[in-house]
């Protein structure tokens, strides 16, 4: 293969990889697109490593936000949890055109510069997008990281990560939406987000981990009991929405 084949090949596979994640069973992702509608997605029942499924997420919209959620097994408390993550959506609406521009820069513009006779009338300005989509988005986030959770050391470190790796830029939302910590249960969290149809796929799926997990503790035991509390606590969730 030629080295411009191999660095295509290259930056693919890092942005596919950027795209995953390895989430244990009581994990979900949850995804909100630019109508405010909501989507759950979890790991693929055939993948695990280490005790973790794969989830791979939408590699044509890496501009939509998606955090990583999980829940107790023990209990469904929501007396202490912020609900308030699910609102900053609105705070990356500014740079989902930048990526879009970048990952248009980088998987169409850059390849036909370099598999077809533009040649250099399609690379340079597939770099200048690039690069300058980029450094944009940096700007706006270094502008608004107090309200995304982001401290100067790791705003420096994602900056590095993008201008080093342009997959990871095309990424940027994602990559900083999955790596903020959510306190609120995902079943609690469906219920307020997902419409009834998503709910209700994404409740058989944790009374499916419930089931695995019960399989695994002793017969009448109190984690045993616990567990089907839990399994009686997601049926009546459904049974209000």
């Amino acid at each position: 293969m030629s080295y411009e084949v191999e660095l295509l090949a290259l930056a693919v596979i890092f942005y596919l990889y950027d795209s995953s994640a390895l989430l244990f069973t009581n994990e979900a992702i949850l995804t909100c697109d630019s109508t405010g509608r909501w989507s759950a997605a979890t790991g693929r029942a055939g993948f695990v490593f280490a005790g973790r499924s794969l989830c791979m997420l939408n590699p044509f919209t890496p501009h939509r936000p998606s955090f990583r959620l999980s829940w107790d097994f023990d209990g469904l408390d929501s007396a202490s949890n912020d609900l308030s993550w699910s609102a900053r959506t609105q705070e990356f609406k500014r740079l989902a055109p930048m990526t879009l521009i970048a990952g248009f820069a980088l998987f169409v513009l850059l390849p036909l510069g370099m598999f077809t006779p533009l040649g250099a009338y399609a690379v340079v300005p597939a770099v200048l997008l690039l690069y300058g989509s980029t450094f944009l988005a940096l700007f706006q986030l270094w502008r608004r990281r107090s309200l995304v959770a982001l401290d100067g050391r790791r705003f420096w470190g994602l900056a590095f990560e993008c201008v080093a790796c342009p997959p990871f830029a095309v990424n940027l939302i994602r990559r900083i939406t999955l790596a903020y910590r959510v306190t609120e249960p995902v079943p609690l969290a469906a219920v307020r987000l997902l419409d009834a149809d998503g709910w209700i796929r994404l409740n058989e799926h944790c009374i499916s981990c419930l089931d695995k997990a019960m399989q695994l503790v002793a017969e009448h035991s109190d984690e045993q009991r616990s567990l089907e509390a839990q399994k009686q606590r997601l049926r009546a969730l459904v049974s209000r929405t």
